[in-house]
């Protein structure tokens, strides 16, 4: 009798649930390590990179650290037989809070995973490459007492290209970059208005995610908003040591379906490491006000006005990308359509599946955006505002807002414009 309910009680069980069982404890475990070949570690980043040293008073790149300086991360690269005459870069502007880390699925498809020093994918073998770290950001210095600010920013992107000798450059952008980008973009409209010169030349613009409407801005309250307040600043210092709290934070930048179906524990602990780096969790709290500088700015960082009033006479073209699940700036790229439409195809916008982290969760489409604007032309001839080399600065003196103030205090930082 005990035999016979024993197999009564197997008999029970539902048919095929041990099967079933089985197969989800296999799906959990292929899902640990699914696309892991994929995902470029932190480390493997940032060490395929440089750190260089930035003064953010002369706003140069300088050989040596001193009191007045911060050191940051940059990654150059480089074809093989790089011409030197008509040479025009592509540079990389991070978004928040993932930094110049959020680029490595972009640069590793761009370029070739096999090799990626040789290899400059489908754009030629004359386009180098400039991915930019800003202050507080992945392998950069996170110092406690700095102005950190759009305006900062666009110094130290200044500053590169002019270490580098850059005079023309394809821009791609995400997230809060798009503000930088506004302001380079004014920058080139003076010195063009004022003495003629357009150079360093932004030739085309791939901004994806960015802010380019003051009235645009859609940032959930328990986001960007929180982060800038005392709440937030404890939560900044919290998700430096906690994975719960980090995680919280993260998680959202991505999409649900991308987070059910692709999202790995590795790619989130390696973007983990990436903000943490030089205590940086602290950054997402320190800079959260660019919301507030862009109405601050509203004037000055408003596309449709910059587009009008100089882009759209000097050949400078507009690929404005949003992702369909975009918590924080989906109003964006409809105002680009309304506001812009006359000027299209000049200005083309795109809206993508995914959620934020669209540069992690569509490489391959957005790999073909930037293929497509570096094969692009110029339109526009302008006469260069330099052609030799600073020797003692190794810098290239191509704007008058450049020329160095008085030496200051040890704390640089603090007078760093706003």
């Amino acid at each position: 009798m005990l035999d016979k309910n024993r197999k009564s009680n197997y008999s029970s069980t539902p048919e095929g649930f041990l099967t079933f069982q089985s197969y989800l404890t296999f799906a959990c475990i292929m899902r640990k390590f699914r696309n892991t070949d994929s995902i470029v570690s932190a480390e493997d980043w940032f060490a395929s990179g440089d750190r260089v040293h930035f003064d953010p008073n002369h706003k140069r790149i300088v050989s040596k650290a001193d009191a007045n300086t911060v050191t940051v991360f940059e990654k150059v690269i480089k074809p093989t037989s790089m011409r030197k005459d008509s040479v025009r870069w592509i540079t990389f502007l991070p978004g928040f809070p993932d930094g110049s880390y959020g680029f490595a699925k972009i640069e590793r498809e761009l370029n070739g995973a096999s090799n990626t020093n040789m290899h400059i994918g489908d754009i030629g073998d004359n386009s180098p490459q400039l991915y930019i770290e800003y202050v507080g950001q992945g392998d950069s210095d996170t110092p406690k007492s700095y102005c950190y600010s759009t305006v900062e920013r666009a110094n130290l992107v200044e500053a590169q290209w002019r270490a580098k000798g850059v005079e023309q450059t394809v821009l791609v952008t995400f997230d809060y970059s798009s503000l930088v980008m506004l302001e380079l973009l004014q920058r080139q409209k003076e010195r063009v208005q004022g003495n003629g010169s357009a150079y360093p030349r932004i030739d085309h613009v791939l901004s994806v995610n960015g802010g380019y409407f003051v009235d645009g801005h859609s940032h959930p309250f328990t986001t960007t908003p929180l982060l800038k307040s005392p709440i937030g600043r404890l939560g900044s210092r919290m998700a430096q040591r906690s994975n719960l709290v980090v995680d919280q934070m993260l998680k959202p930048l991505w999409s649900k379906e991308y987070r059910a179906r692709e999202l790995t524990r590795q790619e989130l602990r390696e973007t983990v490491k990436a903000i943490r780096m030089h205590k940086g969790a602290a950054f997402m709290s320190a800079a959260a006000g660019f919301v507030d500088e862009h109405e601050q700015n509203s004037e000055r960082w408003n596309l449709h006005d910059i587009y009008v009033d100089f882009c759209k006479d000097h050949g400078i073209t507009f690929h404005i990308v949003g992702s369909a699940k975009d918590r924080f700036e989906h109003n964006q790229i409809q105002l680009v359509r309304e506001r812009l439409a006359p000027y299209y195809p000049q200005v083309k916008t795109e809206t993508i599946p995914g959620g934020h982290l669209s540069l992690s969760e569509q490489p391959s489409r957005i790999v073909e955006m930037i293929q497509s604007l570096a094969r692009r032309g110029t339109t526009d001839q302008a006469v260069r505002s330099w052609t030799t080399v600073d020797p003692a600065t190794q810098s290239h003196p191509w704007s008058s807002m450049d020329q160095p103030p008085p030496q200051t205090r040890k704390y640089p930082w603090s007078t760093v414009r706003q």
